[in-house]
């Protein structure tokens, strides 16, 4: 069967968040993000943002809000710059305490009076050393706290993908399998694994919107080697990012090389509509999941392929999950750091810490404003 022609329609702005901003510094942008992160904690900024953005209309709620975030921020701020002089073999475990807080900030904003409630104090998820070996990155796990047991973890999670709902079982995630979902260092892994990273980008990712008729959707290419390499079929990838009634179909690409999908139908608005566009495909863009990396171009966008973890993992949850286990390594196993700074996976480490962690950090930076930036370094 010939494949259809796509739809047209007018491109407004492809970004997973409602705003979006381009900003080119002559600074270090991981100390310009900070400065953002800190910003928020403006009694005048995080009143208007919890009140016009996440809709919390009550005066003591978001006063409360304030002073609890602004205590998290702070305190992660500190463990930050105390990260930053510290060495290899100590510096992920005083990261991981920064992104703690961070998350725990995060969480007080999503589920107001957060740092009352017993998963406050737990961190949710373990790494339990194994005294007998050193460490195997291609064999080491980590597990989700049972039932009863929840912490940061599983609030983040349900904050990230706005789903507060329980995670019944005791789950593990392979360590392996994450750093495979990491585009920033996706060629330390490659080079360290002989496996191609579990990412398929988008090429072209537009959101069309047809005025007249009143419908909008999405459309994005891949390379069809991309699909190729991973060995996914065109149905595969459908089926992973299909959910309900949002469906996509294959249609005609301008490239012989490139694979073309978008909406089989695409959705309806009411010509009253006021909102921003990008509210009417939210849901949508949610499904998707999308993880994001930066380039001389700007920001682009990969289906991350997530076929051997248990639950769905949103960019940010890998990443803090990542910055976990190597904080636990730090503390309960320095003997396998070693070992691992004299194996051919420290570059695989390295890249995570020099790269992965200020890609996390401007991760929270957009969860927090809610608000995806392009932040750039004109030099």
């Amino acid at each position: 069967m010939a494949l259809k022609e796509p739809r047209i329609g007018d491109p407004i702005k492809f970004s997973l968040y409602p705003d979006f901003s381009e900003v080119w510094t002559l600074g270090n942008p991981e100390k310009v993000i900070w400065s953002s992160i800190k910003h928020f904690c403006a009694k005048e900024v995080i009143n208007h943002i919890l009140k016009n953005t996440y809709g919390i209309s009550d005066r003591k709620i978001r006063s409360e809000i304030h002073q609890n975030v602004k205590t998290y921020i702070q305190q992660a701020f500190e463990f930050y710059e105390a990260a930053n002089v510290a060495k290899p073999n100590t510096a992920p475990l005083i990261y991981y305490y920064s992104f703690l807080n961070l998350a725990k900030a995060i969480c007080e904003i999503k589920n107001p009076s957060f740092h009352k409630k017993n998963e406050s104090y737990n961190h949710g998820i373990r790494w339990k050393p194994n005294p007998n070996f050193l460490v195997n990155i291609l064999t080491e796990h980590v597990e989700l706290m049972q039932r009863g047991r929840k912490g940061v973890w599983h609030i983040l999670w349900g904050s990230v993908i706005n789903n507060q709902g329980l995670i019944a079982q005791p789950l593990e995630f392979q360590i392996k399998e994450l750093f495979a979902l990491c585009p920033e260092i996706s060629d330390e892994y490659e080079r360290t694994t002989a496996e191609n990273s579990k990412l398929i980008d988008l090429i072209n990712p537009e959101i069309l919107i047809d005025r007249i008729n009143q419908e909008i959707w999405i459309k994005f290419s891949v390379m069809r080697d991309d699909l190729i390499s991973l060995r996914l079929s065109r149905s595969d990838l459908i089926r992973m990012i299909s959910y309900g009634n949002n469906s996509y179909h294959q249609v005609k690409s301008p490239n012989r090389d490139l694979w073309t999908f978008e909406f089989v139908t695409p959705k309806r608005y009411d010509q009253q509509f006021k909102g921003k566009l990008y509210d009417l495909l939210k849901d949508e863009l949610k499904i998707l999941n999308l993880f994001t990396a930066i380039n001389d171009d700007g920001i682009y966008y990969s289906i991350p392929i997530q076929t051997k973890l248990p639950i769905l993992l949103p960019q940010l949850m890998v990443l803090y999950t990542l910055i976990f286990w190597l904080g636990s390594l730090v503390r309960y196993d320095p003997h396998s750091v070693l070992h691992l700074q004299e194996s051919e996976y420290w570059i695989l480490i390295e890249g995570f810490m020099n790269q992965s962690r200020i890609w996390l950090l401007e991760l929270f930076e957009w969860e927090f404003y809610q608000w995806e930036t392009a932040l750039k370094n004109a030099r």
